[in-house]
């Protein structure tokens, strides 16, 4: 390992835990805080000793406790409670999610409910959502007024070893042409489907006259409230990447989330009945989407390969478990 990467690392640590528009001079100064105290030691800033680097590194602390210094809890759930929030918060509202997509397909499965209004649904499962989150925010409040100050000490213990920073991931960079792209056509396909669907039609000439035919049929049209979720997270996902700067293990996993999702409806679409409003199209129709169902699922693969790749070499790198280069 290069002594220098060990300061990458705690640097990138201690600027994950700030706020974006904090990050830049807080890095920065730490990186000088860092090489102040080398040289201090007679270090040769040109030759790094991988063993003085972790020295300091020690010495100066968790990352998360660091970066409280610069940026004092002012929310309701502080930087060291945060971290567990953010994973116990994820983890209930994927398995609550989980929970209700297999209730209904149960309860249509055995014609107790029908899918007559799928966007009242939605809204039922947004507003669970929503209330549990709120009741988590709530509860990790409380504790974090009332264990402020025993966290703060907590934070502050020697007891972390430099070895366990997670590896920088110079791929999980984003690209911000693929995101902003994405981010605009699900912008327009959501328009479009549910504002203006006439506009996608077939223009016939007949005698001089020109007659606009509807192309979708109705059984299309009943996707556009799934298929209206569905880029509607993906806007949401994308746009938060944009605004970290990076993908991380949980981004992606949420990534390859709504490519299962996708694919799901893909898959439905698939065995439905007619998409089109012209049989003589129909056979195209179901080509197209079968072509989007392989590129999307060979997609997904190769993601889940990448991320169990990155886990792997993390893993190794840092001499820890895979959990830890998360």
């Amino acid at each position: 390992m290069n002594a220098q990467e060990w300061i990458d690392r705690y640097v990138d640590a201690v600027g994950e835990a700030l706020p974006v528009r904090e990050r830049g001079d807080v890095e920065a100064e730490i990186r000088s805080l860092i090489q102040d105290e080398l040289e201090a030691r007679g270090a040769d800033l040109e030759s790094l000793d991988e063993q003085m680097v972790l020295s300091v590194l020690e010495q100066f602390g968790r990352p998360e406790a660091l970066a409280a210094r610069y940026h004092a809890p002012r929310a309701l759930i502080g930087p060291a409670l945060y971290p567990t929030f953010r994973i116990v918060t994820t983890v209930v509202l994927l398995v609550l999610t989980g929970v209700w997509i297999f209730g209904m397909a149960v309860d249509i499965g055995l014609e107790r409910r029908t899918i007559g209004n799928p966007a009242g649904m939605l809204v039922d499962l947004i507003g669970g959502l929503f209330q549990t989150f709120g009741t988590l925010v709530f509860v990790f409040a409380l504790i974090e007024t009332l264990t402020r100050g025993k966290l703060a000490a907590e934070t502050r213990q020697p007891a972390w070893e430099p070895r366990s920073l997670p590896k920088i991931e110079q791929s999980a960079r984003v690209k911000v042409g693929e995101l902003v792209v994405g981010i605009g056509f699900s912008l327009v396909a959501i328009l479009v489907l549910n504002a203006y669907p006439q506009w996608i039609s077939a223009i016939m000439i007949k005698d001089g006259q020109v007659t606009s035919l509807p192309l979708l049929s109705e059984n299309f049209i009943s996707f556009v409230p799934w298929l209206t979720l569905l880029w509607s997270l993906t806007i949401a996902l994308n746009a938060y990447v944009l605004a970290q700067g990076r993908w991380r293990t949980l981004t992606r996993v949420l990534q390859m989330a709504l490519s299962v999702f996708g694919l799901a409806i893909l898959a439905w679409m698939l065995m439905s009945g007619p998409l089109l409003a012209w049989p003589a199209l129909e056979p195209v129709a179901k080509l197209v989407v079968a072509i989007v169902f392989a590129v999307t699922g060979i997609d997904l693969l190769v993601q889940v390969y990448r991320l169990a790749m990155q886990q792997i070499t993390g893993a190794n790198t840092t001499g820890g478990t895979p959990s830890q280069a998360a």
